[in-house]
């Protein structure tokens, strides 16, 4: 997602985890590296991962050790338009950035 989903919809934990997940959807992380890639803290972490596995959006992969991972549900309709609008967001900001550019050549 390239930072486009924080862009938009702010800088918040919610859309910092959605963001880096949509890069990375076909990987699962502990809340540890999750922490280090988005820069939330653990316990900020602690108190909205459950939240985002209860509506759905992520879900629970595995356990490494105690370490439960977690990735992007991409099951989930509601994921898939995140998906799909990031994509189509980044065609549309691609494009602009293009006619930016040749006004300039």
């Amino acid at each position: 997602m390239t930072g486009m989903f924080k862009a938009i919809f702010g800088n918040n934990p919610f859309a910092k985890i959605l963001d880096f997940l949509g890069d990375h959807p076909d990987y699962d992380y502990n809340i540890s590296d999750l922490s280090e890639y988005t820069e939330i803290s653990r316990p900020t972490l602690y108190k909205i991962i459950p939240e985002l596995v209860r509506k759905k959006l992520l879900i629970e992969t595995r356990k490494v050790g105690k370490s439960k991972m977690y990735k992007l549900n991409t099951e989930n309709e509601i994921v898939k338009v995140i998906l799909k609008f990031d994509f189509e967001l980044a065609d549309i900001v691609a494009k602009m950035e293009e006619e930016e550019q040749s006004i300039f050549v």
